[in-house]
């Protein structure tokens, strides 16, 4: 006799049906299969644990990211980003902030940048506003909105000096206006020669013509400015018997503002001859 391989291997042929052990008597028509199956219930009730439980896992994981995308804050610089158009001042990390600023504005509150001109003052003034530019790099342009506008041609950086192109920032320019309508509301004071030889300050001192012009140039910037940047902060009015209308606006609100003095000192560092 020959010696067969598959004698005592643990299976039933193709032709042998499965046996079973009863287990519940003459009347229980119930059996548990000994042999030919590999599923029990046990094993299900196994995989339907291990399912749930991954299901259970995701679901947190999907709500703890969602809660944690809810509360976070985005940064100053994400911020001054979405605000603003494309500036190198915004690329610097960290440079722009924002801080909570109390305005005092009342009607007869001291400045050093109020009252009629003084050489003192005209030099606080010029110190605010009058800056150098800027270098913009070439491929700027473009986050810029200033290619192929009207096919204008751009003044430019010297190579040695850092090329780019050179750019004034716009805040100054501003704050250049507000000084030349601060001093033309106050021209009679230029006209002491003592005080002010030279009369009045450039920009104001050329024909009617161009001196209107300019003045009308620097309130237009400031209309477009303070409408595009629509400053929605309230302030609240003040109820007083002792005024004399009995309330009066209260100008002193809070603003958020950015570090205009630590963005200035950045500029200054950073000036190009154009």
């Amino acid at each position: 006799m020959g010696f067969n391989i598959f004698e005592k291997l643990p299976f039933n042929p193709p032709n042998q049906k499965p046996r079973y052990k009863d287990l519940g008597g003459e009347d229980d028509e119930e059996s548990i299969p000994l042999e030919g199956s590999h599923v029990t219930k046990q094993s299900h009730r196994s995989y339907g644990w291990v399912f749930w439980s991954i299901q259970a896992l995701f679901f947190l994981l999907s709500l703890t990211l969602l809660t944690a995308s809810k509360s976070t804050k985005p940064s100053d610089e994400q911020c001054s980003k979405q605000l603003s158009s494309w500036s190198p001042i915004l690329d610097v990390p960290g440079l722009v902030k924002y801080e909570s600023v109390n305005f005092d504005l009342a009607f007869d509150q001291a400045s050093p940048y109020r009252g009629p001109p003084t050489p003192e003052r005209e030099k606080l003034w010029d110190e605010l506003w009058h800056m150098r530019g800027i270098s913009v790099p070439d491929d700027k342009l473009e986050a810029m909105n200033r290619t192929d506008i009207d096919k204008k041609v751009y003044k430019k950086v010297a190579p040695e000096l850092g090329g780019g192109y050179g750019a004034l920032v716009e805040t100054f320019h501003q704050l250049h206006c507000v000084s030349m309508l601060r001093q033309w509301s106050y021209k009679e004071y230029f006209e002491d020669k003592e005080t002010f030889p030279n009369g009045l300050p450039e920009g104001l001192d050329g024909t009617p013509e161009i001196r209107r012009m300019h003045l009308d140039h620097c309130i237009e910037v400031l209309r477009l400015n303070l409408m595009c940047t629509a400053d929605v902060t309230p302030f609240l009015v003040e109820v007083n018997p002792s005024f004399p209308r009995g309330e009066k606006a209260d100008f002193n609100s809070n603003h958020k503002c950015r570090n205009f003095w630590d963005i200035k000192e950045w500029v200054k560092e950073h000036t190009v001859m154009m």
